[in-house]
């Protein structure tokens, strides 16, 4: 029984922390190019807070914050980014370096620079480029020598010259040729990115683990990993490929609502026969938010295609190590509760950690609807 009360306190201490700002570590980089000739468009995505200490803007959350760290307006970042706009160009149209042959593009002056709905910094730049000869990426922002982060990966989605496809820049490989992308070579890479989202994703963690609570025998498991799959990879490919699109600031929120829903429901509707449709919808919602964190949407290509699946891949095997490990010892606990005494305090545990799932899910509802911030 003393087993049984302190697994259940640890859940509900663990679930009930404050979500703080993890250490940053390490960030990823968004690049679209689009062009045809001597004219080419770069749009990159880069993440507020590395940018910030770079360029000293308002609203920046520490790496070494610990819990309690309060949401900055988004207001806050806006106006600071405004006021640094040309600096933050400027940044960007030094680090990402376009080529073709041996001749470099030249970055105009002027870019445009935005706040996303998701938060993150968005840098559009034209560059004047020769008439022909491959062209070649380099990505440098957040380079090793600024000291800000560990590690960058940066997506390069490109439609150039009629030639689509993606690819996985990190530190070890900063440059890649349109067209000289190797499909087979990036799966591993974009194997790795998808797990990675999953685990570091907090929200979808949660969402897991509500759906766990819940289910009472391997079959139920089955059955909501099932339709949580399929949702989530029927959404990630259609925003992929352009044919839906949904703003940051209407996903986000949802797919933290929905972590309070399904928490709340294991209380106060134990049946899970009816679960199906519900986890189905809200796996079209995290397929959204799966889509907004890869940034490879545009017109489909194999090599696109490649990496979209393997992202996936590395989503399914992220959600099946985390089921692997908490479903069994949830069913241990089940089976060892024996007694009435244990029993209790086993559906207290239970009850605890569904409550503070809930109220974590309402926390980011609230903090990331830009009706109620």
């Amino acid at each position: 029984m003393r087993l049984l009360a302190l697994f259940a306190a640890l859940v509900v201490t663990f679930l009930t922390a404050t979500p703080a700002q993890a250490h940053v570590r390490a960030t990823s980089v968004a690049v679209d190019l689009r062009g045809h000739g001597d004219e080419v468009a770069a749009v990159v995505d880069v993440e507020y807070d590395v940018l910030g200490r770079l360029l000293s803007l308002d609203g920046v959350v520490s790496p070494d914050a610990d819990g309690g760290v309060a949401e900055v307006p988004a207001g806050v970042r806006r106006d600071s980014l405004d006021a640094h706009a040309a600096e933050a160009a400027a940044y960007i149209g030094g680090a990402v370096r376009l080529s073709r042959g041996s001749i470099g593009c030249a970055a105009q002056e002027g870019g445009r620079v935005e706040l996303t709905d998701s938060g993150a910094v968005r840098v559009a730049l034209a560059y004047a480029c020769p008439a022909s000869g491959a062209l070649t990426v380099r990505s440098d922002v957040f380079g090793s020598t600024e000291g800000l982060v560990d590690d960058v990966r940066t997506t390069v989605a490109y439609d150039v010259d009629g030639i689509r496809g993606s690819a996985l820049l990190d530190v070890a490989r900063t440059s890649v040729t349109v067209g000289h992308a190797d499909p087979i070579g990036e799966i591993p890479g974009f194997v790795l990115l998808g797990a990675e989202h999953l685990f570091f994703g907090l929200d979808h963690v949660l969402f897991l683990l509500a759906l766990l609570l819940g289910a009472k025998r391997l079959r139920d498991v089955v059955e909501v990993a099932t339709a949580f799959t399929v949702a989530h990879s029927v959404t990630l490919v259609l925003a992929a490929i352009g044919w839906v699109s949904v703003p940051g600031w209407i996903v986000e929120p949802l797919v933290a609502l929905s972590i309070a829903f399904v928490a709340l429901d294991n209380l106060l509707s134990p049946r899970t026969g009816r679960r199906l449709p519900v986890v189905f919808a809200f796996g079209l919602l995290h397929g959204l938010g799966f889509a907004g964190s890869l940034s490879v949407d545009g017109p489909a290509s194999l090599s696109m295609l490649v990496n979209l699946v393997s992202f996936n891949v590395g989503i399914e095997l992220a959600q099946l190590a985390i089921i692997a490990l908490a479903f069994p010892a949830l069913l241990f606990l089940r089976r060892a509760a024996t007694g009435p005494v244990a029993a209790r305090a086993l559906m207290l545990g239970t009850a605890g950690a569904a409550v503070a799932v809930a109220g974590a899910g309402l926390i980011w509802f609230v903090e990331r609807s830009p009706l109620l911030t």
